[in-house]
């Protein structure tokens, strides 16, 4: 049975948020997803041209997924750009993404947010980084041994007040 874990942003560092990226990568994350945004459509697509030939011996197949934001309820599983997640394509993420998974830094020339973690096409970890939240889908076994390796997550999303 899966259980969703929810994450804030607010309670791991960016070395933790890196070390839940290696946990959810031992327990079989093998690929992953990330959106590159501009405040203008040319930005966003000159960060993703680098992106792009940065990983492109990591590029996966385009496949359905399911994402953690869309449009319509209808979009929330779409075609999706994927990459490869093992040592060699981590390392080039964390240069993307300097302050952890949970990243959330508009700025000129553009940005990354919202990764999503997939293991054998589904979400595992998914990152909303503009409402500041996660949510981690596991078993129940593995949702014993994320507390007993260190990594806060709750029940329900934390209110923010």
């Amino acid at each position: 049975m899966s259980v969703r874990r929810f994450l804030v942003p607010s309670e791991y560092s960016p070395d933790e948020s890196w070390r839940l990226v290696d946990w959810c990568r031992s327990l079989g994350a093998d690929e992953f997803t990330i959106d590159m945004l501009g405040a203008e459509s040319s930005q966003a697509h000159q960060l993703h041209v680098r992106f792009d030939h940065a990983f492109a011996v990591h590029v996966r197949p385009q496949a359905r997924r399911e994402r953690m934001s869309g449009k319509t309820a209808d979009a929330l599983h779409r075609d999706t750009e994927l990459w490869s997640l093992n040592e060699s394509s981590l390392d080039v993420l964390k240069t993307a993404l300097p302050a952890g998974i949970f990243q959330y830094d508009p700025r000129d020339g553009g940005w990354f947010e919202d990764p999503i973690l997939y293991r054998n096409g589904e979400l595992m970890l998914g990152v909303l980084s503009h409402e500041a939240f996660a949510v981690l889908r596991v078993s129940e076994r593995e949702s014993a041994q994320l507390a007993a390796a260190g990594f806060p997550s709750h029940d329900s999303l934390p209110r923010i007040g």
